[in-house]
């Protein structure tokens, strides 16, 4: 019988996003196939310290407090590849004999890190760095969907309908928004009859620091609180009889694109923000922690198939998703937002999200090919050894014939 695979599933992180990020890798973690894989959880705590420990996949071990990771093993990433050629973590333990070297081989990562220095290609490009083999999106595809100002422009140059935005960068330290200033930016990038707005982070995900402004003085709250978040900040029109779509999109092994079910979201108030995407439901404390794989996303209200889709409203997203797919070089299972006009049926592209809370299984479950989570992760986990192997080419000077140095 094979060895089994180590994967190694990192979740958390430094972002806002860290709690959203827990559940997904603990999803992932779930849904592994034990006669395949090995799992190893991987935590980023809120300080950048890396830890693993089987306490981690209990969640009502979070969150976890300084000073409470007694149980927990402090952990390094091996960026030199050692003599096995199989990446590493290496941990250090404490005994009478002094500080003890150990090391934690794995074969695969798969990062389930929302939003800041995860989502964004910068762990894709330290993995890459360091020849490790990982899962899902390449810096390039990461980067790019994060920025939704990049990856909307990118979806014009296709011919994808997006809605028009205006994008303000943070005040200079010690400056103010001055609201009339705002006022022409907004009437000139929209019109005199603007309101109300959206105002978002243009690098996060998960509906964090979205709001909706009605006049000048929401707006200048709405970007102050955004600007604690981002460098960055997006303003939109407000759809009118706003409805929202999600589709997730994927690669098989056979190089074709495949499209999911489609979602409509069911939301509890007139914006699907992060509470309530993942605080609904009457649990004002959150999530149930102990419960199964079905926590996050998975676990919002939602219509699969929408019956009130129009046939060109379905091409319209298929198509779009399985386009922005294609031109931003996308991997593993990655779900695309778009919202719609329920009275026009006119629709949009909203967002696209590499690594969406539960990796959008209950989206595949429902496709009409229907693949089931435990299926998926491993689609997922094949398709990350085989784009990491194609990376893989010589780097010595020698080869590139690029020597300077004598080599004897």
């Amino acid at each position: 019988m094979a060895e089994k695979k180590v994967i190694a599933v990192v979740f958390g992180g430094r972002s806002v996003e860290h709690d959203v990020s827990v559940l997904t890798g603990l999803q992932f973690l779930e849904a592994l196939d034990p006669g395949i894989y090995t799992g190893l959880p991987v935590y980023v705590d809120p300080l950048g310290q890396w830890w693993t420990g089987d306490a981690l996949t209990k969640r009502g071990r979070y969150p976890i407090e300084n000073g409470s990771a007694k149980d927990l093993t402090a952990l390094t990433l091996d960026l030199a590849t050692p003599a096995s050629g199989q990446p590493q973590f290496i941990s250090f333990q404490k005994s009478i004999m002094g500080e003890k070297r150990h090391s934690i081989p794995f074969d695969l990562m798969v990062p389930a890190i929302h939003g800041t220095n995860g989502e964004d290609g910068s762990l894709q490009g330290l993995l890459d760095f360091a020849g490790i083999p990982y899962a899902g999106c390449r810096p390039l595809g990461a980067a790019a969907t994060m920025n939704k100002l990049f990856s909307k422009k990118i979806a014009r140059e296709k011919g994808i309908n997006s809605l028009p935005e205006l994008l303000l960068n943070r005040p200079e330290k010690g400056s103010f928004l001055d609201p009339e200033t705002v006022q022409g930016q907004v009437r000139d990038a929209f019109g005199s009859e603007t309101y109300p707005l959206i105002v978002k982070p243009c690098n996060l995900g998960s509906s964090v620091g979205v709001s909706k402004a009605h006049d000048i003085d929401s707006l200048i709250a709405a970007l102050m609180a955004a600007f604690r978040l981002d460098n960055d900040v997006i303003i939109e029109p407000f759809v009118p009889n706003l409805v929202e779509y999600n589709i997730a999109v994927r690669r098989t092994a056979d190089g074709t694109v495949q499209t999911s079910a489609i979602e409509r979201p069911v939301r509890e108030a007139e914006l699907l923000d992060f509470k309530n995407k993942y605080l609904a439901g009457g649990n004002p404390g959150g999530p149930k922690l102990d419960a199964g794989p079905s926590e996050g996303m998975a676990s919002l209200n939602r219509e699969l198939n929408p019956s009130e889709l129009t046939s060109e409203q379905e091409t319209f997203i298929r198509e779009s998703a399985s386009q922005l797919f294609d031109a931003l070089s996308l991997a593993g299972s990655v779900r695309i937002d778009f919202l719609a006009d329920e009275k026009t049926g006119e629709t949009w592209l909203n967002e696209a999200n590499t690594i969406p809370g539960s990796f959008a299984y209950f989206l595949w479950e429902a496709a009409a090919n229907p693949i089931s989570f435990l299926a998926l992760t491993s689609a997922i986990i094949e398709e990350g050894f085989t784009l990491s192997a194609r990376r893989q080419g010589a780097t010595s000077a020698d080869a590139g014939g690029a020597t300077i140095f004598s080599r004897g």
